[in-house]
């Protein structure tokens, strides 16, 4: 299986990492993982936060052992 790093997300007014993880179907650990220096308390419109994925193989595609 192929892993994919992530994307960035652009905090807008109104967003908290559980809404994030909500939106975005990640595990809120995961989120907090990819961002050890995020300061969760205190998130402010135009910080930035990684959201992890993970991409499914398709069929046909070579999958890492």
């Amino acid at each position: 299986m192929q892993q994919c790093q992530g994307f960035l997300h652009t905090v807008q007014k109104g967003d908290s990492l559980y809404r994030l993880s909500r939106r975005y179907h990640v595990p809120l650990w995961a989120i907090l993982y990819a961002n050890p220096y995020l300061n969760l308390y205190n998130l402010q419109k135009g910080d930035e936060v990684l959201i992890p994925c993970r991409t499914v193989p398709r069929e046909g595609m070579p999958v890492d052992k």
